[in-house]
């Protein structure tokens, strides 16, 4: 019997986070010898067990299981850590997947002029939504960097071993599209005072994504960086009244009859770079500086693209890495001595 790999997908109860559970479970299926069993990391108990039920109901013999994480609070990611090591012996997969992209309101003035200066901007990019600045989680960090950027990064840090223990560990990043060094501070890493966080926080997830190879794949731990082009998930949905979440969601699919292939809407169609990422074989077919976008067709067939990041600044890149290991030892000693 083949040995069984072990999944860990972050913010997976709803989402590209669902969309890549259904992806696997479908190849664990489809795939005899390559049996998967997924760990689902979420913040909600009750959506986490909906989740698992609805995955349960397409894929009955599937082996799932749950655990709690909230990402924006590095207590809770060293006790889902230490949770996770004493009931597994490797990872083989783990998906940093949980974001948000906190938003105060959206701005129909500039959705407006985006609308007649520059539609397909308008409908694959989030200037219109009007992020919050200074908010920050009750340990003290920026919240969107917290839950964005540190809270995995945390999690490699503590499941470094198990993921060694697998014969070819792979962490995937979901970034975004979106990811712009323009809006990015080195001052402000955690992503406080700029005008579009989530765009700098999806920044710092491709400089981390890359630079974190240097270190690992020594261990046969590789690290890539996704995106899923644009969904019509909840990030932004849950901001609009009824009548407007409906014409965003008509605008994307017009959009992409007309041949803007980044509108893959809905989660499974976002969820296939990870899925491509996940599964190509060999390892070494995959670039590791560059971003797997998931793309589709106007008739909807999904394709992954390489996104050039012509942006990575490698003394950039290890400079955060060291901001984050001075920030990472304060939580160690606060939480773990």
């Amino acid at each position: 019997m083949s040995e069984i790999n072990i999944a860990v997908i972050t913010g997976a109860n709803s989402g590209v986070g669902f969309g890549t559970a259904q992806r696997l479970l479908q190849h664990s299926e489809d795939n005899p010898t390559e049996r998967i069993k997924l760990v689902l990391a979420c913040r909600n108990p009750t959506r986490a067990a909906n989740a698992r039920s609805a995955l349960l109901k397409e894929h009955p013999k599937s082996e799932i299981d749950i655990v709690i994480l909230d990402v924006s609070l590095v207590k809770s990611v060293f006790a889902c850590c230490a949770e996770l090591k004493k009931k597994y012996r490797k990872i083989d997969w783990l998906f940093c997947n949980a974001g948000i992209l906190s938003c105060d309101y959206v701005d129909y003035g500039i959705a407006c002029k985006e609308l007649i200066i520059n539609p397909r901007r308008l409908l694959t990019a989030t200037k219109c939504v009007v992020q919050p600045k200074g908010r920050v989680t009750g340990e003290g960090l920026g919240e969107t960097f917290a839950c964005n950027i540190f809270g995995h990064y945390v999690m490699i840090h503590e499941l470094e071993d198990l993921l060694a223990a697998s014969k070819e560990a792979r962490i995937i990043w979901t970034g975004s599209s979106t990811a712009a060094k323009n809006y990015y501070d080195a001052q402000d890493y955690q992503c406080l005072t700029g005008e579009f966080p989530y765009e700098s926080s999806k920044y710092i997830t491709d400089l981390i994504a890359v630079a974190l190879n240097s270190r690992m794949n020594s261990r046969k731990i590789y690290t890539f960086v996704t995106h899923p082009g644009v969904v019509a998930t909840n990030i932004v949905r849950d901001h609009l009244n009824w009548f407007m979440a409906k014409v965003m969601h008509t605008a994307l699919y017009m959009a992409r009859f007309l041949g803007v292939n980044e509108e893959t809407v809905t989660s499974w169609n976002g969820s296939f770079s990870n899925y491509y990422v996940a599964t190509t074989k060999p390892i070494e077919s995959l670039k590791r500086t560059v971003k797997y976008g998931s793309y589709i067709k106007p008739w909807g067939v999904t394709y992954v693209h390489e996104d050039p990041m012509d942006y990575y600044d490698e003394k950039e890149a290890n400079d955060l890495l060291n901001k984050l290991d001075e920030l990472l030892a304060e939580f160690q000693m606060k939480y773990q001595n």
